[in-house]
């Protein structure tokens, strides 16, 4: 029986359809909020319809906390704009070279519009990888390069 390459998955078979998405001009205060409800690291914000950025935890540690920012302010003025997308039928091997070429951790997925359609984050892709993989990720040693000096077992 032929095995299937787990690189070569649709990306419908990761992508996280319970994602939140608002719009751009949405206040900080309330896009806060709606993370805070959900226990979400990240969202997708739109203008017509279409993806316009993210808005993720690093944003508002690295652009809203050190800052004040009022919670009546455009998230669109703190998002991460113009961010990679994929479509839901990319590949798995696909996502993964976007995610490391452009060093993302989240990464909407869009229809042929540009319409948020789910929302692929680097934990999922993660796990998705220890699920295909179970016995390289188990057999890994605690520290890169160990090896051991003498021979377990009896």
């Amino acid at each position: 029986m032929p095995t299937v390459d787990p690189f070569s998955r649709p990306l419908t078979d990761l992508a996280d359809d319970a994602f939140l998405v608002m719009e751009e001009s949405t206040g900080y205060g309330a896009v806060l909020e709606a993370l805070r409800t959900a226990r979400a690291g990240s969202m997708i914000l739109t203008k017509d319809g279409a993806v316009a950025g993210v808005f993720t935890e690093r944003d508002i540690l690295n652009k809203c906390l050190l800052e004040g920012t009022r919670p009546e302010t455009p998230v669109r003025e703190l998002m991460s704009p113009r961010p990679s997308t994929l479509p839901l039928t990319a590949t798995v091997r696909e996502a993964i070279a976007l995610m490391d070429s452009k060093h993302v951790r989240n990464l909407p997925l869009v229809d042929g519009a540009g319409a948020p359609k789910g929302l692929l984050t680097v934990g999922r892709l993660i796990r998705f990888l220890a699920y295909a993989f179970p016995a390289e990720v188990v057999n890994l040693p605690p520290r890169p390069g160990q090896v051991a000096e003498e021979a377990d077992g009896a």
